[in-house]
């Protein structure tokens, strides 16, 4: 059973739960959340387009957990771009065990031959540049066409080392899904093994994670930008991991100052979308301050989301379908939407 000090104000003292065991439900208003207002929450959810999930999980038990569209518990959800927070899970893993050497490590040794020959400027780029969209390739991923062509080139790798810098490595954001993939293949390199093997052993098992698919590039990398497809519920169990700082219990299965530096401001792209105003970026996380709460998320194309409010002690996921009839953005604002203006408001601190 999870160890959770569970019936108090989100305040209370708070055990790190065993993630490696399946959730325990309790009512939303056991855990401070109004039922009335999460129903409402849940009604609206009904009609979102698009969405596939929506679970709610505040001091570690799941208080909100509803499917759509003929999905379920056992559903794999390709969750896109919350990949890249997985892979910067990965990472911290992978430099706490001397696999990276760390995130100075250069790009000329991430990588090398026979996958790849990098000299010049592009050798100095660094594994901190491409965790915080700072590697300086030209590169226009603005729209699903930019992130297509490269996906859809006979060598996803040669495809982005063949792109001119636009900028000097470290001085630019310029969100890159392509140079996120090359952390995966240095990470596959360094360990001498698939990344998704590397996540089987040191992440996903520790969580009980077993249901799981990864798409890989064509020279049979995992893809590092996109395509790992989970359940929903081993998708709260990341989000909770991270709340409660790498540990599950007693087990620390990525570093304590990995998270803190993974969550921490690295850069300032600014702007918002859809309720989210002044975006900033960690170590592949999104971050922001939504009603007076920091939040940090996980956020992938048409509208996958772990969304966490650490101070509320909240997880929400919700995953929505790729081919739904909306335009992209349509789809992902409203369900963050969702998030932001409908569940969050239901939760008493």
């Amino acid at each position: 059973m999870f160890l959770v000090a569970c019936s108090g104000p989100a305040s209370a003292p708070f055990t790190s739960i065993d993630l490696s065991q399946s959730w325990v439900a309790a009512s939303p208003a056991s855990q401070h959340i109004d039922s009335g207002s999460l129903a409402v929450a849940y009604g609206r959810a009904q009609s979102t387009v698009g969405l596939r999930s929506l679970l709610v999980v505040r001091n570690g038990l799941l208080v909100g957990e509803q499917y759509f569209g003929g999905s379920d518990a056992d559903t794999l959800h390709d969750v896109r771009s919350v990949t890249k927070s997985v892979i910067s899970l990965l990472v911290g893993i992978a430099i706490a065990s001397g696999t990276i050497t760390g995130t100075s490590e250069r790009l000329d040794s991430l990588i090398h031959p026979p996958v790849a020959q990098i000299d010049g400027p592009k050798a100095q780029i660094s594994a901190e540049n491409l965790l915080t969209m700072t590697s300086g390739f030209a590169w226009d991923e603005s729209t699903a066409a930019g992130y297509n062509e490269w996906a859809l080139a006979p060598d996803q790798i040669e495809f982005l080392l063949a792109r001119p810098l636009a900028d000097a490595p470290g001085t630019r954001f310029t969100y890159n899904s392509a140079a996120v993939h090359l952390l995966s293949v240095g990470l596959s390199l360094s360990s001498g093994d698939s990344t998704q093997a590397f996540a089987d052993h040191y992440l996903f098992a520790p969580l009980a994670i077993h249901e799981r698919a990864w798409e890989v590039d064509n020279r049979g990398y995992n893809n590092g930008g996109a395509g790992l497809s989970l359940r929903a519920r081993d998708l709260a169990k990341i989000g909770q991991l991270v709340l409660q700082e790498g540990a599950s219990a007693s087990q620390q299965v990525v570093p304590a100052d990995w998270i803190r530096q993974s969550l921490a401001t690295h850069q300032r792209p600014g702007g918002g979308y859809g309720p989210v105003n002044q975006l900033r970026y960690g170590y592949l996380w999104w971050l922001s301050t939504v009603r007076g709460h920091a939040v940090v998320f996980a956020w992938g194309y048409r509208g996958q989301y772990i969304f966490l409010v650490p101070d509320l002690r909240l997880v929400v996921i919700a995953t929505s379908a790729l081919n739904a009839p909306i335009h992209p953005d349509d789809e992902a604002q409203a369900v963050l939407s969702l998030i932001v203006d409908d569940v969050l408001p239901a939760v008493r601190e």
